[in-house]
């Protein structure tokens, strides 16, 4: 082991999530160190040469998470923290936070989603030591090429979980290098790799040393702007150009004149999408910078808002109107998903047992889909069904939404209206066809028995079947209150005797599965 190499502390009472998580770093080349003592803070380890701490806040009964993050800190106290937050507990992250944390995940949170965060720690780091940044300024061999685009999306998911929980903005910025003088874009143009590390460094130069640059492939390149609004980034685009064009390249080659191509997409404060859909809406507008003539600088947000006029219409190409029309399309699916998952928080927030329900099972059923073997584009149907699958909800009156008792035989009758009235709220949303499907019918039982409609087995959109268990799943792990949360091994039981009555014998195959591989991924963590 190489002892300058940049170290992770990991801390956790559970063996096996310890062994996976650190397996995860490892596949990405980060050395890790690990101990399970996180309860006696006399036990904890001391690291001078470690650069984050990953554990648990707060880490044992009693303990606040403030306390917990000062813990950790003392283990490494030149480190970055990362808290583990267990359960859906919002005070504790704003309470770590507060206390110095690095960041802070869902201690139930993909371990994928950690290793970004590992990475982007790690990075920041190493930047704030004055490494890596001249490094990559110098070197474009060093930027991130499109064979580990995936290192990249690790590192954006930890960006963008910290300025999700900052409630800061975050802008991802695509460009291309173009010759100054004929627009031509980099599928015309033979680029040696000094053009490419003149662009880089300059690159480099005038972005922060928080942001994330990469180069995405040949001639392209990607940055990633943490606590930047759109404008922000544009102002940077701006300031870029130039640079490019007050600082020419001069190798004793011959070269033209250099600028780059630049689109611009804004994640907001609220706007939930993937790191991949991100990206796909800057390189719309970069795709769009270039087509107009190179060395523009193109928003999202303007895509979006010029809208063409109906003689416009006439002039464009057939290919052009249908990238309009799709990115319109795109935009606005994401912004009404949103608009209504706000709606669906709202009906669960009445109740404090369910609140994080509906995104507890939308990751609960992307999870069982995966394992199963579902094609992606059923996997993006499934999440945004489940997301919203409760927005019928909005229909029951608070007085049965929150009866701590049973339900009378009427009142069970208005809360099975629920999936109908969800379908009557999205009925009118073309662009949730596939989605409408799994929402109507995910309280059908597979032996016949659910409603609204009583369809059986097969007759189920397979993706309804996952949502059923996905939703099941989450109601058994949760306190309500009717009843404390369900051991894991009691959940096993109850999906045993489900199997082939209740639920899909396929997806409580593949359930039972991750419950016995993985349980420490699961939202809540009961007694076992």
């Amino acid at each position: 082991m190489n002892n300058n190499e940049p170290k992770v502390l990991i801390l956790h009472d559970n063996d096996t999530w310890r062994g996976r998580a650190a397996d995860t770093l490892a596949r990405r080349g980060v050395v890790c160190l690990t101990a399970d003592a996180v309860h006696d803070e006399r036990a904890a380890p001391i690291a001078e040469d470690v650069s984050v701490v990953v554990g648990p806040v707060p880490g044992c009964k009693g303990e606040s998470a403030r306390a917990a993050v000062d813990r950790l800190q003392r283990c490494s106290p030149r480190g970055r923290v990362i808290a583990l937050v267990r359960g859906r507990n919002v005070l504790a992250t704003r309470e770590a936070f507060r206390a110095g944390a690095w960041d802070c995940l869902e201690e139930s949170s993909d371990l994928t989603e950690l290793a970004g965060c590992v990475s982007g720690a790690l990075r920041q780091q190493s930047s704030h030591h004055g490494e890596g940044r001249a490094a990559t300024a110098t070197n474009s061999d060093d930027l991130i090429t499109s064979s580990d685009q995936d290192a990249f999306l690790d590192s954006l998911a930890s960006l963008r979980s910290l300025c999700r929980r900052s409630g800061q903005p975050l802008s991802v910025m695509m460009l291309d290098i173009v010759d100054a003088n004929r627009g031509r874009t980099p599928s015309s143009l033979h680029l040696d790799n000094r053009v490419r590390t003149w662009f880089a460094s300059n690159l480099k130069e005038v972005c922060r040393g928080s942001d994330l640059v990469a180069r995405y492939r040949d001639n392209t390149f990607i940055v990633a702007l943490p606590h930047s609004r759109g404008p922000e980034a544009v102002e940077m685009a701006r300031r870029f150009q130039e640079t490019l064009r007050t600082r020419p390249l001069v190798d004793g080659g011959s070269h033209e004149p250099i600028t780059a191509g630049i689109g611009i997409a804004e994640s907001t404060v609220g706007f939930v999408e993937s790191g991949r859909h991100l990206i796909q809406r800057a390189r719309s507008a970069l795709e769009r910078a270039n087509r107009d003539g190179g060395g523009l600088i193109v928003t999202w947000n303007q895509l979006v808002e010029q809208e063409p006029s109906g003689r416009d219409m006439k002039q464009l190409t057939v290919e052009r109107v249908s990238h309009w029309v799709e990115r319109v399309r795109q935009q606005f699916r994401c912004t009404y998903v949103e608009s209504t998952r706000a709606l669906v928080a709202a009906v669960e927030a009445k109740d404090p047992c369910t609140r994080a329900h509906s995104m507890t099972v939308a990751t609960y059923a992307e999870t069982i889909g995966r394992r199963m073997g579902l094609p992606s584009s059923l996997l993006r149907t499934l999440r945004a069904a489940a997301a919203l699958h409760d927005v019928g909800k909005i229909g029951v009156p608070d007085a049965i939404l929150t009866k701590t008792g049973p339900l009378t035989d009427d009142e069970f009758a208005v809360v099975k209206r629920h999936p109908e009235t969800g379908l009557e709220i999205l009925g009118h949303v073309s662009f949730l066809t596939d989605e409408r499907p799994l929402i109507l019918y995910h309280h059908e039982r597979y032996n016949g028995t659910g409603y609204p409609c009583g369809l059986a087995g097969d007759q189920i959109p397979i993706g309804a079947r996952v949502l059923a268990i996905a939703d099941a799943l989450d109601a058994m792990l949760s306190e309500r209150s009717y009843k404390e949360p369900y051991s894991v091994d009691r959940v096993r039981r109850e999906l045993r005797v489900g199997a082939g009555e209740q639920f899909d014998p396929d997806a409580t195959a593949s359930t039972l599965r991750w419950l016995e591989e993985a349980p420490e991924e699961l939202t809540t963590h009961p007694a076992r």
